[in-house]
């Protein structure tokens, strides 16, 4: 029996299917501290007893694995090509979080991949998490695009820089304003609760008039000195200052994520890397 046919079974003998929070996290540029946040935020849902999966799609770097501190044997490049089972390139990280590494192209899904099998992997994910965390590179190329318009449900980090404000405001122009999904916004590194609002406030009403987005508001970071010292030392904050005031605002970002419903009609993570397959054999 081969591995898809043995994935089929398991699938099959579940009386019904769950489908996880699936939540892609991007930003419009670099340097804005997506991964950070991906990793602490995954880490703040487990820690209020969700189980939760962070898959890095920052495709060809391993940026959930330096924050986190650990390193993995296989990744996702070798389930598409080295004949690997999801189950055997799930690492573990701090707490018990799971995580999976990339190491290799989206952009080649569907060339040369047993596409079936690859599908039946991804199916398996769902009953893993409750939560399935997705890290994306910077920027807006073709892979964050796929990955921003095949989600049910995103997380825009945003700064007061100019510049993060106005690519952020381009991510959504560009991959977001015609697709019918949640859209939340975390203000990062603000200096205080009144830069926060006044940054949400203005950005909110710009996309709403110009965009016609409506988003949601998951709250803000301050500037935190410890967070590049954790960054540095390899540790998640919200483990070394678990109680600190950075470590409990990331308590409270993941009590509102939890607390509202998700989007409506979620597909879980197979019903995302379907779609982008999809979308990928329509170019062939």
């Amino acid at each position: 029996m081969d591995q898809a046919e043995s994935l089929r079974r398991l699938v099959s003998q579940q009386k019904a299917i769950k489908k996880s929070r699936v939540v892609t996290i991007s930003g419009g540029k670099g340097g804005i501290g997506k991964t950070c946040i991906s990793v602490n935020l995954s880490l703040a849902l487990k820690k209020l007893g969700y189980n939760v999966t962070i898959i890095d799609a920052d495709l060809g770097f391993s940026n959930v694995e330096i924050e986190m501190g650990v390193t993995s044997r296989y990744t996702l490049f070798d389930v598409l090509y080295n004949n690997k089972m999801i189950t055997e390139v799930i690492s573990e990280g701090p707490l018990g979080v799971k995580y999976i590494s990339s190491g290799g192209d989206f952009a080649s899904v569907g060339e040369g991949v047993d596409l079936s099998l690859f599908l039946s992997n991804i199916k398996i994910l769902d009953y893993y998490s409750d939560f399935i965390i997705i890290d994306t590179g910077a920027g807006l190329n073709k892979v964050v695009n796929q990955f921003l318009k095949a989600a049910d449900e995103v997380i825009l980090i945003v700064t007061p820089e100019p510049t993060s404000i106005m690519d952020a405001y381009t991510l959504i122009k560009h991959s977001l304003v015609e697709e019918k999904k949640k859209i939340n916004i975390i203000i990062n590194k603000a200096k205080n609760f009144e830069e926060y609002r006044k940054i949400y406030k203005r950005f909110e009403a710009v996309v709403n008039n110009y965009l016609g987005v409506e988003l949601s508001d998951l709250g803000y970071l301050e500037i935190d000195e410890k967070m590049t010292e954790c960054i540095i030392e390899q540790t998640p904050i919200i483990i070394k200052y678990h109680n600190g005031k950075t470590a409990k605002r990331f308590l409270q970002i993941a009590a509102k994520l939890a607390n509202e419903p998700p989007p409506e009609e979620s597909k879980g993570l197979w019903g995302i890397f379907a779609r982008l397959l999809n979308k990928d054999r329509g170019r062939m």
